[in-house]
């Protein structure tokens, strides 16, 4: 069983980054002068062949930008640290939003989306020294950042603000970018009636102008949103029309990516010799070209594909090779994803060290980038925090220059502001005694939960058992005398048959309902074997489950153990009731100080995420109580993963 494929991996089109209109198929694949280019300029000034005047820097600048519509980060990224400090903020010029332009597009290609949008802020208020095109290159930027940051009505309003400034400068030929860029932001938000209305308006407008990129990038938006509203004839036919364009402009690079969308495509409806024909095309296109980031994703994909035709030693041999490239890359995010899908691929052949072996190494590494990812959120708080504080100190600084005006306004502001500060202190005192208040109050009601809950856990344990011993045995006594008293009866009544048959139900019903209350192999096995027999009651006809554990016998807390068992029967009935998926697969693994429970089905997924129903609130609930970590990775027809972390 394989779920992750067809749940986890999504379409990969170069759409997502939101280039401007302004970039060519001749740009997108010339990297490479590219870089030698940003390194010339590079040694250039280093070398003093460019001037520190004004004049050379904003050349130098105005080259870059242009220059960095292909991309590229690190190279830039040195550049502009060379140039840095010849920026002077304080005599805002050209050269300075040059500057701030150019690193904000820059932070954004590196994911340092706060940075991003301070700088691009800070440019656009020094809007006077600007261009048109470069207006629209910053509200692009800015657009973007406000994207991936999944603030989409931001990001509509940054492309509605181009949008303007485009439409005054025809020139430009503008329009099917920004057109393009709406219909991605309509499509992060679902509204795919509004995404192809905006997509097949840049669609147009290109082919008018014969913009050959943002046409390619409409016909691959157009496939993407037939694709995600499931009707895969049509995107298909679409990702086939955009590969005629590629194929025919000499776009390798953009082809092999497009082989890779199709044969995504038809692994989702599980035509796997088809995707296997394109993810091998795909992969020797990147090859020819070198293209090694491709070339990583291709392996991965054509080693998928080899598995479910039954080819798994060649499987193996392109997950080795994937592997290896994405180390020597340093792609963390793809490696972590390689360790997962093997450990998935050794599960599905039944050799279970190696699965768990792999499931360590990809946890690991997990909890790492995981680690990354927060200082990282941390480090950009500290910089919003940091420019609030210069912006304080201007405001301050202002106040200062008109106090020195008039002696007597001085003395009054100063006694207003030793106002302000007395009240303003004993306002963050009331705020830091209330703010102590409420985590003393919301720690007494976690502890007073923990401690309904032991007892209510404690309570059901009594009450089972007492159903099991007492009232079960009992019912069982009296259904044996019963049995005693009938043989003895030439004939037996039908009244006796009826008895005998309603004491035999009751039966089944105090204990099933012992079993509710408290499941006997939770309490005396544990959670490992009572998730083993949940999962053997099911008809495999029904639904495939697997289950894979590293805990052996290993006891958890009583009450941890009936809450992760809770969990997996509510994710279990969530499955059955209205997934309708084919295979189930739980794991369960500790590693150091946490556990993590991970169940994945490849059912139709969560249709819509903002609507909850009680069995996912529940849960989530469930994991509040053991101060866990609750997340959902789930998309309309691939299925769904809940990956939920505690500590132990």
């Amino acid at each position: 069983m394989k779920l992750t494929s067809p749940l986890k991996r999504k379409i990969v089109t170069i759409v997502c980054l939101l280039f401007l209109a302004q970039m060519s198929h001749s740009q997108v694949t010339e990297t490479d002068s590219t870089r030698t280019a940003l390194m010339d300029l590079l040694q250039d000034y280093e070398a003093d062949n460019i001037g520190q005047s004004p004049e050379s820097l904003v050349q130098l600048l105005e080259k870059a930008r242009q220059l960095q519509n292909i991309g590229i980060k690190s190279e830039m990224k040195l550049l502009l640290d060379s140039i840095g400090p010849a920026m002077d903020f304080e005599n805002f010029a050209r050269k300075e939003f040059l500057y701030l332009l150019v690193q904000s597009r820059n932070e954004l290609f590196h994911h340092e989306y706060a940075k991003a949008l301070q700088h691009g802020e800070e440019a656009l208020e020094h809007g006077n020294f600007s261009k048109p095109d470069e207006l629209i290159y910053i509200y692009s930027t800015l657009a973007t950042c406000h994207y991936y940051t999944s603030s989409y009505e931001k990001a509509l309003a940054s492309h509605l603000k181009a949008l303007e400034i485009c439409e005054k400068n025809p020139e430009l030929d503008c329009l099917p970018g920004i057109f393009n860029n709406i219909g991605v932001v309509y499509m992060g938000t679902g509204d795919w009636k509004k995404a192809q209305e905006y997509t097949q308006s840049a669609l147009d407008k290109s082919t008018i102008t014969n913009n050959t990129f943002e046409q390619s990038r409409a016909i691959g938006n157009m496939a993407i949103i037939y694709a995600e509203q499931g009707d895969f004839d049509t995107a298909e036919a679409w990702f086939l029309k955009d590969l005629e364009i590629y194929l025919a402009t000499g776009d390798s690079i953009s082809a092999a990516r497009n082989y890779n969308n199709l044969g995504r495509l038809n692994e989702m409806q599980q035509h796997y010799e088809k995707a296997l024909s394109y993810y091998q095309k795909g992969l020797n296109l990147a090859t020819s070209q070198n293209d090694s980031q491709s070339m990583a994703l291709g392996y991965q994909n054509v080693g998928w594909m080899e598995h479910k035709t039954g080819n798994n030693a060649k499987a193996l041999e392109f997950f080795g090779l994937g592997m290896a490239l994405n180390k020597q890359l340093g792609n963390r995010d793809k490696l972590r994803d390689a360790y997962l899908n093997l450990s998935e691929f050794y599960s599905t052949i039944n050799q279970p060290d190696k699965a768990l072996e792999y499931f360590k190494n990809y946890h690991d590494l997990n909890d790492s980038i995981v680690g990354e990812e927060r200082l990282k959120a941390i480090s950009e708080l500290e910089v919003k925090f940091e420019t609030q504080q210069k912006e304080n100190e201007l405001l301050k600084l202002s106040k200062e220059k008109q106090e020195g005006e008039l002696v007597i306004a001085k003395q009054d502001r100063r006694v207003r502001q030793l106002s302000f500060g007395l009240g303003a202190i004993a306002l963050i005192g009331a705020l830091g005694f209330v703010l102590f208040r409420q985590r003393l109050k919301n720690k007494k009601q976690h502890e007073l939960i923990l401690a309904i809950s032991e007892t209510q856990t404690e309570e059901r344990k009594r009450i089972a058992q007492d159903l099991h011993d007492s009232i079960g045995g009992s019912l069982a006594l009296t259904k044996s005398k019963f049995e005693v008293a009938k043989n003895k009866l030439s004939a037996p009544l039908p009244e006796m048959e009826s008895a005998l048959q309603t004491l035999e139900q009751t039966t089944n019903q105090v204990r099933q309902i012992s079993h509710n209350l408290m499941p006997g192999e939770l309490v005396r096995f544990g959670l490992v074997a009572a998730i083993n027999t949940l999962l053997e009651n099911l008809n495999e006809e029904e639904i495939n489950a697997q289950f894979l554990s590293n805990q052996g016998e290993e006891r958890l807390e009583p009450l941890k153990e009936i809450q992760l068992y809770r969990i997996v029967q509510e994710a279990l009935q969530n499955v059955l009731k209205h997934a309708h998926a084919k295979n189930l697969f739980i794991q369960l693994n500790k590693h150091k100080e946490q556990l993590t429970l991970m169940i994945e089905d490849d059912g139709n997924g969560i249709v819509n995420s903002t609507h909850e129903g009680m069995g996912l609130k529940n849960i989530k609930q469930r994991v509040q109580l053991l101060k866990g970590v609750f997340s959902i990775d789930s998309a309309p027809n691939r299925g769904t993963i809940l990956n939920i972390q505690i500590p132990v």
